[in-house]
């Protein structure tokens, strides 16, 4: 039957394989092993020799099909690991352990595979009673963070319940644990029960883990019949499981039937708090009865009835092991109520199946002291002999029980002074962080400082510039407009000639208003625009003074140029120079003109030529600069011209700040040859 069910479910599993992506024979053979490793898995404590079995199907067929399929081969490694530990053949155990830690191939479940076979030998050794050992594997496998991923697969969730079941199985048969760590322990694997799934039968072992737990609880009086009631529920829980015919397994009934007897035999527990749990029992007892046909409610000894129906269950299996445990339990609840003659028939079954010895340090010395106590020997040399291999179990348990002990002082030491780090480490990294962040603020206080202090000097620096243009362009007024005062002081002077020089000083007087509102910040606001230089051109045509249509030719050539700036101000500049080129040109032309920077695109250049008298180097040089006078007069009436263009230099300057940069404004010229003023500004 088992053969005929294997075969089916190897026949849905290899349907499922042909929607994977894995196509052809790969995925064909992937699918089998995985059936077989899921049978060997299925059957490791239902039937041990049968999971060997199938663990051996499995490597065969990656041998001969598969041979690269190492998460296949490491899986059926420790299916056959854990049949053997089933068996108590612990040696063959080791092997398919060692070949598992010691694989050096490429496989996605590597790491978690090697895990689950530490965890399998942890359990071996605690068999061994090498506490010692079985803890520095626990604590290694804790420390390495590996379970503490959140992973959803079926193997992580086996691992993670592995090490919770072995660490208790350690706690509670083997440690001596404070009564907070154990509560703690089974509080946190109470949590992750559900989390944990894999299938019933491990299932089962973390709720047996955790009643285990509990039990064990019991002891502290204040809690017991809480402890208790916990102890009785998740055994139910299993048995429950157990009553499904799809799930029953003889093994995990055997387990389930002496933890009750263990419970039901406890002297620890007060006859209250079974007053107080006897709802629950008697529950338990009917559905053992309904379920499995064993009927305990009316048993006078209920935990003797237990104790014996769990050994003959496990009787049925090839673990040596659980049975020395059963006829071992089982013979010392007799010892313990005085029915010596039962007692020696339970222990007289390892005498009989010599199997049953060498396999557990801690049962082997409890039976010796069984046939010592019930008078099994027949003579004085069985009593020397059992004596003597009593005391060396048990000098040996001591020992391992001491290397434990020193063990943990040392992991207790490892452990302050990974908290004294951690706490230093943690100091300092606050420390350096504070550091940190003071040296931002102060870096950003001192950036702020930098900043507010470049403000008040550029400002000083604006002030300094401002007066100093004042006085200067003061004094440059003074120049200017003292031609004008003693022309118009002139009571004879040409009615002709009085217009022309009051119109330079109403020109004069306009220039001021504008460089005040220009140089106050509250005065003029640069307002930038895009401007038509033919609007400018247009602007300026129509109002510039002083133009002799009998001596001087005034054009503005047409253009299509648009500029970004200041319509205002660049009719203000614009009309300055075309000004200034009329009154220094006694004959000939003014042109105004615009074209595109030809070096620059970016550009566009307003050229003022006229045929006027010319400049010589020096007077070229100290053009637009406030700081120098200009000693040229005008050629008819000494007319000065040094305001004006401190003017435009400081309309172009506006445009360079607030526009694109490269703004500038310069001049050309030849003694006797006439000038030529150009300014450049951001074209569109």
């Amino acid at each position: 039957m088992k053969i005929r069910g294997f075969v089916c479910l190897l026949a849905i599993m290899m349907l499922f394989a042909c929607g994977e992506r894995e196509t052809g024979i790969n995925g064909l053979s992937r699918s089998k092993v995985d059936a077989l490793n899921k049978q060997s898995f299925r059957l490791r404590t239902q039937d041990s020799k049968l999971s060997e079995q199938y663990g051996r199907m499995a490597l065969k067929y990656i041998s001969d099909s598969l041979p690269g399929y190492n998460d296949g081969k490491l899986r059926a490694w420790n299916n056959i690991a854990n049949s053997y530990l089933h068996r108590a053949k612990h040696d063959s155990v080791m092997i398919y352990i060692d070949s598992v830690l010691s694989f050096k191939g490429k496989a996605a479940n590597l790491e978690v595979e090697q895990t689950l076979a530490k965890l399998l030998e942890a359990r071996l050794r605690q068999r061994k009673c090498d506490i010692a050992g079985s803890y520095q594997i626990l604590y290694d496998v804790e420390n390495s963070k590996i379970l503490d991923r959140r992973e959803q697969s079926m193997l992580y969730n086996l691992a993670k319940s592995e090490f919770y079941i072995t660490t208790t199985t350690l706690n509670y048969h083997y440690r001596s644990k404070s009564q907070y760590q154990q509560a703690e322990l089974l509080t946190k694997m109470e949590e992750l029960r559900n989390e944990l799934y894999c299938d019933y039968a491990e299932d089962m072992s973390f709720n047996y883990a955790i009643a285990y737990g509990y039990y064990a609880l019991c002891s502290d009086t204040v809690n017991q019949k809480e402890y208790l009631r916990k102890s009785l529920q998740y055994t139910y829980d299993n048995l429950q499981l157990l009553g499904d015919s799809l799930r029953f397994n003889t093994y995990e009934l055997a387990n389930n039937y002496q933890m009750l007897g263990f419970m039901l035999w406890s002297p620890n527990i007060s006859s209250e708090s079974w007053e107080y749990n006897e709802p629950l029992l008697e529950e338990i007892g009917l559905f053992v009865g309904e379920a499995f046909g064993f009927d305990v409610t009316q048993s006078d000894d209920p935990a003797f009835a237990f104790l014996s129906e769990a050994t003959s269950l496990f009787f049925l299996h090839d673990d040596p092991y659980q049975r020395l445990g059963a006829v071992v339990a089982a013979g010392r609840y007799s010892m313990a109520h005085g029915d010596t003659v039962t007692a020696r028939l339970y222990f007289n079954e390892a005498l009989i199946d010599t199997t049953m010895l060498g396999v557990a340090p801690k049962f082997e010395a409890m039976l010796y002291e069984g046939f010592l106590t019930s008078g099994c020997a027949e003579n004085t040399d069985e009593v020397a002999e059992w004596t003597r291999k009593e005391l060396k179990i048990l000098n040996e348990i001591k020992q391992n029980e001491k290397a434990d002990f020193l063990l943990q002082l040392e992991l207790s030491q490892i452990r302050r002074n990974n908290i004294v780090f951690q706490t230093f480490s943690l100091i300092l990294i606050l420390l350096v962080i504070a550091l940190l962040v003071t040296l931002f603020l102060l870096r950003r206080r001192t950036k702020a400082l930098q900043r507010e202090t470049m403000r008040l000097q550029n400002a000083k620096q604006q002030d300094v510039e401002r007066i100093a243009n004042v006085e200067t362009c003061l004094s440059v007024l003074r120049h200017d407009i003292t031609p004008f005062v003693s022309y118009l002081q002139n009571e004879n002077l040409p009615e002709d000639l009085r217009r022309d020089v009051t119109g330079q000083l109403l020109r004069t007087f306009e220039n001021i208003k504008s460089w005040t509102n220009l140089s106050i910040p509250s005065g003029l606001q640069f307002r930038c625009g895009n401007v038509s230089l033919q609007q400018v051109f247009d602007g300026v045509a129509a109002s510039v003074n002083n133009y002799k249509s009998d001596h001087v030719e005034l054009r503005f050539d047409s253009t299509e140029l648009t500029v970004k700036g200041d319509i205002l101000l660049l009719e203000i500049l614009l009309r300055n120079l075309v000004n200034n080129a009329i009154q220094h040109t006694e004959k000939g032309s003014v042109v105004v003109s615009a074209n595109r920077d030809t070096e620059d695109g970016r550009f566009a250049i307003v050229s003022v030529r006229d045929t006027g008298e010319g400049m010589s180097q020096e007077e070229l040089d100290n053009l637009f600069r406030a700081d120098k006078k200009i000693k040229r007069q005008s050629h008819q009436n000494g007319y000065g011209t040094g305001f004006g263009l401190i003017l435009c230099r400081y309309i172009i300057k506006k445009h360079d700040d607030n526009t694109q940069r490269g703004c500038r404004i310069w001049a050309e010229s030849k003694e006797g040859e006439g000038s030529c003023f150009y300014f450049r500004i951001e074209s569109l």
